[in-house]
């Protein structure tokens, strides 16, 4: 009797041992599935991204502006490819845009990077038409999402500083970003960065890096590193040409636009202007002060730059080359105003 007991509640306790191993076994399985959907689904932006970057680059080329205008298009387009399921053709772009705040970044990035290859060879009007479109799309977005997933993976310098003039939120930031993760990680032996990231032509492993813009301004900042004169020495030219261009464009840019005002622009924005001195008492306030956060500006650079490179910073300070930073704002005259106000105060 005892032993028939002992049996059954074997056979009892071993149908429940296989039941809960069973319903472990498809936990599991149900994971694996949900982890593989993930991944295929990452695996799928990236493959549209490839291949909707590759058809833009070759068409911008051959004309860009035509290009341009046809930019939201192929973004609408990709994304809409990416987040449609081929079995179901279920698309669930609109609830994961919503829930995560914009798309995933493979597609965005690899079509800004399409531009900011050719962006360098446009003169400034066809620059301006290139951030205005690029500018449609980002505004669309929660300007937080652009500083996580959008413009931290743009490599090029000027399309990089000339979005960031436009809208300064949209800035990625330095601190505990790329760059500084980079250098923490190789500190203190820029030999084994260089062997490991930067190749013979001066140019980042694009396989490593994701914005190139922001790793080279970390390491030439004395504030983050000890590094600069070593890579300065052996950037690509051409390359560290454009992020000093960057640098100082991001610094003097709002400045430069504030001094260079008409007679005309400062008494249209400012509607209390009603005596005839009006222009010229407010134009030699706004100009001095301007000078000033001009030199400081000027000497916080020198004092975060290597020395090498003093003699580009001014070369850049002189040409002015860099977007209006007030081109693309909706409410221009009141923040010029604002701006005015601010600089010329008692």
């Amino acid at each position: 009797m005892v032993v028939e007991i002992t049996l059954d509640f074997l056979k009892m306790n071993t149908k429940k041992q296989d039941k809960e191993k069973k319903k472990i076994e498809e936990q599991n399985n149900e994971k694996k599935d949900i982890f593989n959907e993930i991944k295929s689904s990452f695996m799928k932006h990236y493959l549209i991204s490839k291949d909707s970057a590759d058809k833009f680059s070759q068409e911008l080329w051959q004309n860009p502006k035509q290009s341009l205008d046809n930019l939201l298009k192929i973004y609408d387009e990709s994304l809409d490819k990416a987040y449609t399921n081929s079995k179901t053709g279920e698309n669930t772009r609109s609830f994961i845009e919503a829930a995560a705040g914009g798309p995933h970044e493979a597609i965005p990035s690899a079509l800004y990077n399409s531009i900011g290859t050719i962006y360098p060879f446009f003169d400034r009007n066809l620059r301006d038409y290139a951030l205005g479109k690029i500018l449609n799309i980002m505004d669309k977005i929660n300007n937080r999402y652009i500083q996580i997933a959008h413009t931290p993976y743009i490599r090029e310098p000027l399309l990089l500083t000339d979005i960031c003039i436009s809208r300064q939120l949209y800035w990625p930031g330095l601190e505990g970003e790329e760059g500084e993760r980079l250098i923490k990680k190789y500190n203190p032996l820029f030999c084994d960065f260089k062997t490991e990231l930067i190749n013979e032509e001066g140019f980042f492993n694009k396989n490593k890096i994701k914005s190139d813009f922001l790793v080279a301004y970390s390491l030439l900042r004395k504030d983050f590193c000890n590094w600069g004169e070593e890579y300065a020495e052996i950037a690509n030219e051409r390359f560290l040409d454009r992020v000093l261009q960057g640098i100082t464009a991001m610094r003097f840019a709002d400045y430069f636009k504030l001094k260079s005002l008409s007679q005309e622009e400062i008494e249209g924005i400012n509607y209390e202007a009603k005596d005839s001195n009006f222009y010229s008492k407010n134009k030699l306030k706004l100009d001095n002060s301007l000078d000033r956060n001009i030199s400081l500006g000027r000497n916080r650079l020198m004092e975060l730059l290597p020395q090498s490179l003093h003699g580009k910073i001014e070369e850049k300070i002189e040409q002015k080359d860099w977007a209006d930073s007030f081109l693309f704002q909706r409410h221009k005259n009141y923040l010029l105003k604002s701006w005015v106000d601010y600089f010329t105060k008692e």
